[in-house]
């Protein structure tokens, strides 16, 4: 994990300052999976990809997305995170705030990055996508994780909920696969029987518009960061040791 105290930096806000000392007095629940970095004029950008591993325990979301953004003229800083059930969801977080999706969809060798091309295709299409949804409900399992989302615009009116089933493993990375349903019942009963594959995903084929930050990092290589350096990897056991289906809306 890096080292979040930032010798020589002051927090900007008082809502980095919160988060600040949260990581500081829970860092050994986090394990840094990924971190970009993007510097320019008068600031510079972290990136950061975390698993929560407590989060398996208390139906939480396991995926940390950080933005750590230094303003060098002033020696400040601001931290923002966001909480999500799936790492596909965090790196559309930290894509849509200027992030270089490579860095995150590329990386291998650990449960936050997709496991295989096909993964990768659809956490791709969901980070350029990601505005058209809200998240509905999801669940932590054993070594998986389902998210439903609704998709608010009109490519998705037949067919407007979308099932997201993320299944991680700690060396390979996680497998994505999604689909399209008219109703939450029928995304239930899907996830009850799993007796078929899942349906096309609704607009798939529908024209993006992205976030100026977004197509700024479209345009862009990540450099490595030169003020962190990740520690050991803390992962344990947990994804095995979380409880049976336990939805949260």
């Amino acid at each position: 994990m890096p080292d979040l105290n930032l010798p020589g930096w002051q927090p900007a806000d008082d809502a980095s300052a919160r988060v600040q000392a949260h990581f500081l007095m829970a860092e050994e629940a986090y394990d840094l999976l990924t971190e970009a970095s993007h510097e320019e004029l008068g600031g510079n950008d972290d990136f950061l990809l975390y698993e929560d591993l407590n989060a398996y325990h208390e139906a939480g979301r396991p995926a940390v997305a950080a933005h750590l953004h230094y303003n060098t003229d002033a020696r400040t800083f601001t931290l923002d995170i966001e909480r999500t059930p799936t790492f596909s969801m965090a790196t559309a977080w930290l894509v849509e705030r200027g992030a270089d999706q490579d860095m995150f969809l590329h990386s291998t060798g650990h449960p936050g990055a997709p496991a295989d091309e096909r993964s990768a295709k659809a956490a791709e299409r969901f980070i350029d996508a990601n505005a058209r949804y809200r998240l509905v409900e999801y669940a932590v399992e054993p070594g998986e994780t389902w998210a439903m989302l609704r998709d608010t615009t009109a490519a998705g009116a037949e067919r407007p909920y979308l099932l997201q089933v993320e299944a991680g493993d700690p060396e390979r990375g996680y497998t994505l696969r999604e689909g399209s349903f008219s109703s939450p019942q029928e995304v239930q009963q899907w996830l009850e029987q799993r007796r078929t594959a899942l349906p096309p995903v609704a607009g798939a084929d529908v024209p993006l518009v992205y976030s100026p930050q977004a197509s700024a990092a479209r345009t862009r290589t990540a450099v490595p960061s030169a003020k962190a350096a990740a520690s050991e990897p803390v992962r344990a056991a947990a994804l095995a040791a979380t409880a049976g289906r336990r939805a949260v809306r």
